[in-house]
């Protein structure tokens, strides 16, 4: 799902403001945890970089956009003041598969 977010304060380099961001949390997770969620910032700037990945244009993004996969942030739902619209399937197994990546040692 993707919703708009309010991500102030921020610090240094995280992303910041009102913006787009991909929830993802699983459902377990929302069931459970009832005040917060797990988001992935989404950026309109290309950087090139492979673990960004492209979400098309949607209800609430009007432009080219990108799930920035590096910075998971956890965040109180009283955050979020607009929801809507889905990634693609193929978005979703990116952001998945980097996720996993960032968080996860693939050595264990």
């Amino acid at each position: 799902m993707i919703v708009w977010a309010w991500l102030d304060p921020a610090v240094g380099r995280e992303h910041s403001g009102r913006r787009p961001a991909v929830v993802v949390s699983s459902t377990a997770y929302l069931d459970t945890v009832d005040k917060l969620v797990v988001v992935l910032p989404v950026a309109t700037k290309d950087r090139g970089w492979p673990n960004h990945i492209p979400v098309s244009p949607a209800e609430l993004l009007p432009q080219p956009s990108w799930v920035v996969t590096e910075q998971p942030r956890t965040i109180s739902r009283e955050r979020v003041v607009k929801t809507g619209g889905v990634v693609d399937g193929q978005c979703l197994a990116a952001v998945d598969r980097w996720t996993k990546l960032f968080l996860c040692d693939p050595q264990s």
